[in-house]
């Protein structure tokens, strides 16, 4: 009996189940949609570039190019939230740097052009995904030294040699040493130091090399 009665009661303050889906499905048509936050992909690889858009494709409004000067013309015609950078293109490995054809191209562009312009509201945060790990600390060197964030992101797929398979392997498997690339917060004592490329202070890197022994 009082069950009834404040079910009733209920009722009559929200309404019946099939009014309140009603007004609920309403709210949601009138609530926007926030658009996507944009990304610029370069890569020359069809293998990663259907694994990120497998990735990204709830998470980012993509536009893939395939080489440098393409890069640099959709840079120019709007802005983009991450511009993600490939190094070795052309289906070349370790690639020169001084190649025009490489992604550093990209990046020598926007540093002698003095980084993007003071009028562009979205200054993007630009990730190297390239498994060039050489390349990739002198495009982010440069890029910092006209202030864009930069950082390294890089992109597994299944050609690539995993960096993290379970077993113990010294943190640098590829250098072989810690190497100054960004500042930041070390991912893993959340300090503000020098990191190298995998977000990593020099202090941290020991203990973790002493630990893979």
């Amino acid at each position: 009996m009082i069950k009834d009665n404040l079910d009733e009661k209920l009722k009559e303050f929200y309404g019946t189940k099939e009014e309140l889906d009603h007004d609920f499905l309403k709210l949601i048509k009138e609530v926007p949609i926030l658009p996507l936050p944009r990304m610029l992909f370069l890569d020359d690889r069809t293998k990663r570039i259907e694994a990120a858009r497998k990735k990204y494709a709830q998470l980012y409004d993509v536009t893939y190019v395939h080489n440098a000067k393409e890069c640099l013309r959709y840079l120019c015609r709007q802005e983009y939230d991450i511009v993600s950078l490939d190094h070795d293109l052309n289906g070349d490995d370790f690639q020169n740097p001084d190649d025009v054809t490489s992604g550093m191209e990209v990046v020598r562009y926007i540093v002698k052009c003095g980084g993007f312009p003071p009028s562009q509201i979205v200054v993007p945060e630009v990730w190297i995904h390239s498994s060039n790990l050489l390349a990739a600390n002198l495009m982010i060197s440069e890029l910092f030294k006209v202030g864009i964030p930069a950082y390294f992101r890089r992109f597994e797929y299944d050609d690539d040699i995993s960096f993290w398979d379970g077993k113990k392997h010294k943190p640098n498997v590829v250098l072989d040493k810690w190497i100054a690339s960004t500042f930041g917060m070390c991912k893993s004592c959340g300090h503000d130091v020098e990191l190298d490329l995998y977000y990593q202070c020099h202090r941290c890197y020991q203990r973790e090399m002493k630990q893979c022994e």
